[in-house]
């Protein structure tokens, strides 16, 4: 939530040093904390129930200060979900973001698949974190183990020390290069070892697709349908997407859809030990040691079972994303916040939600604080006001061109714009998977939004700069990227200066149209 540190701007994929763990995961009893189920938690199973932030004991003028400064200041952020003692305090929803969308978690889906671990350990499907990954994967796929990496035990990979290379360069390569292989699980098995398993950390998202294979071996479903009956179905979670590699594995490290409440929900039921309503859905000493560290990494943050735990703020963990995706959760303050967006830095955001915490008791009412968070809350859900469209002579003259694209990192391979007499123009991006990415585009400074795979929402922008440039605006909102595209046309060729900030940063793409 306040965290910042290595994943600021929005970057979860990083680079640590090689860095000595601690000897042992701490057992059930150790200092995590979390909140006690009481009689009077109203679980929101079918409904959240809401509050006033005074009543909660937090400040309706701070968390006003917090939507105004994202607004004022162009932050790219999506959703903000405060939670305090099981009541919504703020659900905050920034134009053209809408509560009924899902938001891709990122890598904070290692934190739910780390539940799932959990879970399948409590119904005896996996014997437990000291288990042999060999002896839970399938025959098929264990066989491609072999050497040292026969050693690495189902803890290794949830707490990131697999002992592969893997982890330590910028830019997480060994997860591009999975998946550009056939077979994930048999390219991850066959990682180079560095180290012995369980003494060094690095953060190694193929790890994480290795244990989505251990959970479908361990239990014959697909990590999703198992998180369906064994974890979102208790909590009244049904709108999902995840999807899977061409073995039909869902992707362990990252990818997950969820709407933000439901989001919400996955931190109240670890606020809760586990428990949900009359059931304990997933056993509390998990629940604990996920929150209790298990890898150092660096000065601000250590790793537990799939979650990241602070060092700077008492009880605080979190389950983290790129781009600013966090479900962050306070056992002492009984509060979960969780916000997703497109690449901001959440610490900029819960400075404010922690500048509201007052009090553990209400506070006096404050009509003057709530209204002006109801006028803040309306303001970021308005579109910007209508301009009339831009026009520019160029658009007719381009307009369906196909422009083959130079290699560039981003991975397209053709771009097309196209100006109907009636109707919205669309951008046209062909990517190397040879799938066309189609996006209507709002000339009038509202974006246009379109549906894609899955059910993602995506939405479009363009307008026409003064120096004869056109800027293109993909804001891909279920599915993270903003990519903003300045494209300059010049005769055949068209350059475009692209950035994208949560991974990809500033990029040149070079097009020709031939005819």
């Amino acid at each position: 939530m306040m965290a910042s540190g290595p994943r600021a701007h929005g970057v979860d994929r990083f680079t640590v040093p090689l860095l000595a763990l601690a000897a042992l995961l701490p057992s059930a009893s150790a200092s995590a904390q979390t909140t006690p189920v009481s009689a009077s938690v109203v679980w929101p199973t079918t409904a959240w129930p809401s509050s006033s932030p005074e009543a909660q004991g937090m400040s309706s003028a701070d968390l006003a200060d917090a939507l105004d400064f994202a607004r004022t200041n162009g932050v790219n952020i999506h959703s903000l979900t405060v939670v305090r003692n099981g009541a919504i305090v703020l659900d905050a929803y920034f134009y053209p973001f809408v509560p009924e969308t899902r938001h891709d978690l990122a890598s904070a889906t290692k934190s739910v698949l780390s539940m799932l671990v959990g879970a399948a350990i409590a119904d005896g499907r996996i014997d437990g974190l000291q288990q042999p990954l060999r002896t839970v994967l399938r025959p098929e796929l264990a066989k491609s183990l072999s050497g040292p990496a026969t050693e690495i035990r189902v803890r290794d990979l949830v707490t990131m020390q697999s002992g592969f290379d893997c982890g330590y360069r910028r830019g997480e390569q060994e997860l591009r290069d999975m998946r550009r292989a056939p077979d994930w699980v048999a390219y991850a098995l066959r990682l180079p070892m560095v180290s012995e398993p369980g003494t060094r950390f690095g953060y190694c998202s193929p790890n994480f697709h290795l244990l989505s294979a251990a959970i479908t071996s361990a239990t014959n479903l697909s990590a999703l349908d198992y998180a369906r009956r064994r974890l979102f179905a208790p909590l009244g979670i049904t709108d999902v997407y995840w999807p899977a590699d061409s073995a039909g594995l869902n992707r362990g490290w990252g990818d997950l859809q969820l709407r933000p409440l439901d989001m919400a929900k996955l931190g109240l039921l670890m606020l809760h030990g586990g428990r949900w309503e009359d059931a304990q859905v997933l056993p509390a000493a998990w629940v604990a040691s996920s929150a209790e560290v298990a890898a150092v990494v660096n000065e601000n943050e250590d790793y537990g079972l799939g979650w990241w735990v602070s060092r700077r703020i008492p009880t605080l963990f979190e389950a983290n994303g790129r781009g600013g995706q966090r479900i962050s959760v306070v056992p002492d303050k009984d509060l979960v916040v969780v916000m997703t967006g497109g690449g901001f830095e959440p610490g900029d955001i819960g400075r404010f939600v922690s500048a509201s915490l007052r009090s553990n008791t209400p506070l006096p009412d404050d009509s003057v604080g709530q209204a002006r968070l109801a006028t803040a809350l309306e303001q970021i859900r308005m579109p910007p006001a209508r301009h009339a469209e831009t026009k520019s002579p160029t658009a007719a003259r381009i307009s369906g061109r196909v422009y083959t694209l130079e290699d560039n990192l981003l991975g397209f391979r053709s771009f097309a714009l196209e100006f109907p007499r009636s109707g919205a123009p669309a951008l046209r991006l062909g990517l190397a998977s040879g799938e066309i990415l189609a996006q209507p585009l709002g000339m009038d400074g509202q974006y246009r939004l379109t549906t894609l795979y899955g059910g993602a929402v995506s939405a479009g922008r363009a307008d026409w700069l003064g120096d004869g440039r056109l800027r293109v605006e993909l804001n891909r909102l279920s599915l993270i990227n903003r990519f903003v595209f300045d494209v300059e046309f010049r005769g055949e060729d068209l350059l475009i200066d692209a950035s994208e900030p949560t991974e990809l940063g500033q990029q040149k793409l070079v097009g020709t149209w031939r005819r």
